[in-house]
């Protein structure tokens, strides 16, 4: 083999090396020409296929480049929001600097922000913020208008306008938390002539830390005003306490003692005890409701008991007044009902009016009693008349008041303590103390309710002769 063939032959052998085109060896050197010409040719090929992956590949990378550098400055745009929300609370008062980022990541000609109000939901509206080109107020209601009326209150991208059906992109952003819709962003127009999937996503995430920052606004007014109204139903708990006795007056041979617990921070119940001089006035009620309202008419209740009971003696005339006035001042659904007792403890005898009230226990002379309800309850109907019933005794009288928050108790199981567990016990207390009596109540009461919730007031009166 001459040298020329054994230098064409390295030559080929180098080039097919590296692209490994052939697989045997040539025989003579025509054929090391042929294939080193046909190798070279194949090499510039792929090299050629080669540049042009590489153009390729560096556009795909400049253009990745390109959204990765749009998508950090919305990432920081999302972030920046998030650091100005949380230094205002206020969503409202932070608006101005929101939509100062939201113009670098988003081009729109007109926007508008809306705030829903709460009646009707997401019927009306307010502005608070707008910037109108073509888009105006009028504009604005109409396709709100149009949402709520095809239950549209969510995402959404239009290539034209859904009424008018100009072409015009518009986007639609609800602001919207877990609790409620609390407002929206109204996109109308764009100079790059759409809105994109991507512009959607990025104003849902702003508009879902708005929405956050509404829900936290909310809760804390809320809680703001939970402790205005905590403070004003303490000092009004405190005032209806003080309209209850101080303390019992004590007879020479009558024991009373009373207990009186609300089921809220403000009760319906009133007891009151009156030392008339030869008589004792005792009251025990029931105000229709529970808390405010029903402290209120009993405020109203105690008022005009005693100013009637400085004005006369007379039970029935007291009553009969108190309803009258009563049943002018509160509202229709609201009554109370009451047991109104003239103890003469010189003469033995005890006059009663019992007004929807539950029956009055009496322990006569060993001798068990009830006295049950004969009219209606104070405050139904105006100008009724009453009569008093009474009773005489002649050593002991026993006498217990309560309101249904004792007998309707309930434990647990729904189960309520009832009238027939009260009597067992004010029977077989009847030799102890009036004081006595009542912690036995109590006790025997907080054992059978355990640890279930005390659904209305609890109050008792006891009256023992001695």
């Amino acid at each position: 083999m001459d040298k020329a063939t054994e230098y064409g032959l390295e030559i080929y052998r180098e080039l097919n090396n590296k692209i490994k085109y052939y697989k045997d060896e040539p025989k003579n050197l025509e054929e090391i020409k042929s294939r080193v010409k046909n190798l070279v040719e194949k090499l510039l090929e792929e090299s050629e296929n080669y540049r042009v992956q590489l153009e390729e590949f560096s556009l795909q990378l400049e253009a990745q480049v390109e959204e990765l550098s749009k998508l950090y400055e919305e990432l920081t745009a999302v972030l920046d929001i998030g650091k100005i929300l949380h230094e205002t609370l206020d969503p409202r008062t932070s608006m101005n600097k929101i939509l100062e980022r939201i113009k670098d990541i988003i081009t729109y000609d007109d926007i508008v922000v809306g705030e829903f109000s709460d009646f009707p939901p997401r019927k009306d509206f307010k502005i608070i913020h707008a910037d109108f080109n073509s888009l105006d107020f009028e504009k604005t209601v109409q396709f709100i208008d149009y949402l709520n009326e095809s239950n549209k209150i969510k995402p959404l991208i239009f290539e034209k306008n859904p009424l008018t059906k100009e072409e015009i992109p518009i986007m639609f952003i609800p602001i919207e938390s877990r609790i409620k819709v609390w407002g929206f962003f109204l996109f109308y127009g764009s100079k790059k002539g759409i809105f994109t999937a991507g512009n959607r996503k990025i104003m849902e995430s702003i508009s879902e830390q708005i929405a956050f920052s509404y829900d936290t606004l909310d809760f804390l007014n809320k809680k703001i005003e939970q402790e205005k109204l905590g403070e004003q139903l303490r000092i009004a708990s405190e005032i209806q306490k003080s309209l209850l006795p101080k303390e019992i007056p004590q007879f020479e041979n009558i024991d009373i003692e009373a207990f009186y617990r609300p089921a809220y921070d403000i009760g319906g119940d009133y007891y009151d005890v009156v030392n008339l001089g030869d008589k004792v006035f005792l009251v025990l009620a029931d105000v229709s409701g529970k808390s405010v309202p029903a402290a209120l008419i009993m405020t109203s209740f105690r008022s005009i008991l005693r100013h009637e009971l400085e004005k006369d003696h007379n039970l029935t005339t007291i009553v009969s007044n108190l309803n009258d006035y009563i049943s002018k001042e509160i509202p229709q659904d609201r009554f109370v009902t009451s047991i109104f007792m003239m103890l003469d403890y010189k003469n033995k005898t005890i006059e009663m009016i019992n007004c929807g009230h539950n029956p009055t226990l009496i322990l006569k002379d060993g001798e068990l009693l009830t006295f049950d309800a004969e009219y209606m309850p104070i405050g139904i109907m105006e100008g009724f008349i009453f009569e008093s019933q009474k009773l005489y005794y002649e050593n002991n009288i026993n006498v217990a008041l309560y309101t249904d928050g004792v007998t309707e108790a309930r434990n647990e199981n729904g189960d309520e303590f009832e009238l027939e567990r009260l009597i067992k016990i004010f029977k077989e207390t009847k030799d102890t103390t009036s004081k006595e009596t009542i912690r036995t109540i109590i006790n025997e009461l907080d054992k059978f309710v355990g640890k279930a919730s005390q659904h209305d007031d609890t109050t008792i009166m006891i009256i023992k002769s001695k």
